[in-house]
């Protein structure tokens, strides 16, 4: 199992993304990001109002096992942090980020409508993940663990992505996108598609 210092160390966005194919377990990747994801959220005062910041965790044994050894020792927005495997969303309490696995075979549309607008970061891991519903879904690309992002989901849940995070995604699905995207704050209609289609092939 990887230690916590090496995994750290992959959490580095652009090492991270530069990283050999099989240098690392794929679970060990996402555990990693799914730490990282949070530093890079603007979240509602009441979503962190808990006394520890939880990561809950369906469908996806393997990368829970990695958040078990990586949490403990670390904190996340200056809350000690933890994971929770559930069986059912009614089983995510006061869980700040869910992150759906691909052994969870149920409608995931129909998991993140349970959610109403409550402030929780849905990451998913399916084929069509932003469509139905999650703020970031991951993705392999060439064999390396890449992320999408939907800002228009995680403004339904009142979470604000950061530039920082939104200038590694693969692709972005936006109703607006940040000035430091395309230069200014804009509305994805016809005049600014041409600048939405340069940031969804990045």
């Amino acid at each position: 199992m990887l230690g916590a210092a090496l995994l750290l160390g992959l959490a580095a966005w652009r090492s991270a993304m530069c990283a050999e194919p099989d240098s690392y377990p794929e679970a060990a990747v996402k555990a990693v990001f799914l730490y990282r994801f949070a530093q890079y959220v603007q979240w509602p005062a009441e979503a962190l109002a808990a006394q520890k910041f939880t990561i809950a965790v369906l469908g996806a044994d393997e990368v829970a096992t990695h958040l078990e050894e990586l949490l403990p020792q670390h904190s996340i927005l200056g809350l000690s942090a933890q994971v929770k495997r559930i069986s059912d969303v009614r089983q995510i309490d006061s869980a700040q980020t869910l992150y759906v696995g691909r052994n969870y075979h149920g409608n995931l549309h129909a998991l993140i409508a349970a959610l109403g607008d409550r402030p929780v970061l849905v990451v998913s891991d399916a084929e069509g993940g932003l469509e139905a519903g999650s703020a970031v879904n991951f993705v392999l690309n060439d064999q390396h663990v890449r992320f999408e992002i939907s800002t228009a989901a995680a403004s339904r849940a009142g979470l604000k992505i950061s530039a920082e995070l939104l200038a590694v995604a693969t692709h972005i699905k936006a109703d607006y996108l940040p000035h430091a995207a395309c230069g200014a704050t804009f509305f994805a209609d016809a005049r600014q598609a041409g600048c939405l289609t340069r940031v969804s092939r990045r």
